[in-house]
């Protein structure tokens, strides 16, 4: 019960605001970029953005993870 209440109704919160998030903001913009241009609703383009800069955040903290890693598996094998 404490596991939904902490990880479940956050993200219910969550959902629910992206869908409204959504529902307010239809109109459509265009977004220019190297090889062309596309035009996508403003929520769209949001989450996408939101998704590549969790990515990118994700992927710069497991390299530096990595590496922590490696230097406790010596620390631990030279003991």
């Amino acid at each position: 019960m404490l596991r939904f209440i902490f990880i479940g109704l956050p993200l219910l919160l969550l959902f629910v605001l992206a869908v409204a998030f959504g529902a307010l903001n239809k109109q459509a913009i265009p977004f220019d970029f190297l090889i062309g241009q596309i035009t996508l609703p403003v929520s769209v383009l949001t989450g996408v953005f939101i998704l590549f800069g969790f990515l990118l955040g994700l992927l710069s903290m497991l390299g530096r993870l990595w590496v922590l890693k490696m230097k406790t598996e010596n620390c631990a094998n030279n003991w």
